[in-house]
């Protein structure tokens, strides 16, 4: 049973990838991989916080935890397309966009990763703050 809600979660977070990442690449005409950058980035965000939130404080169905972390946030998030993308930049020649990418992924990514894990815990002190009311 598993292993249907990590699919089902993985269908809508790779559908959601695939809109977020043609969206950008038909506004934004530019050699940083944005796209990419951007759904990583806030996967980081929400996977930090929706794992403190449901793991932490609330007793959530392993179910469904599966189905939003492993299955949603693990295919709306892309290593393999971010290591690529890298790859790519370096064998075009654009060594610095390709450093850039990598050293504000890994940087952004842990302060977002920080950030969500804190509102989380903010959020659960709301929700546990009215429920003793």
């Amino acid at each position: 049973m598993e292993y249907i809600y990590i699919g089902v979660g993985g269908f809508f977070g790779a559908i959601l990838r695939y809109l977020i990442s043609t969206y950008y690449q038909s506004i934004l005409h530019t050699v940083f991989p944005i796209e990419t950058f951007f759904i990583n980035i806030f996967g980081s965000f929400l996977l930090s916080y929706i794992s403190n939130l449901t793991l932490e404080e609330f007793n959530i169905n392993f179910n469904i935890r599966l189905a939003i972390t492993t299955g949603f946030i693990g295919a709306f998030t892309t290593f393999s397309t971010f290591t690529k993308e890298t790859m790519d930049l370096m064998r075009n020649g654009r060594v610095a966009v390709a450093v850039t990418y990598v050293l504000l992924s890994i940087l952004i990514g842990f302060i977002m990763s920080f950030m969500g894990f804190e509102l989380g815990d903010k959020t659960a002190k709301i929700i546990k703050g009215r429920e003793e009311n």
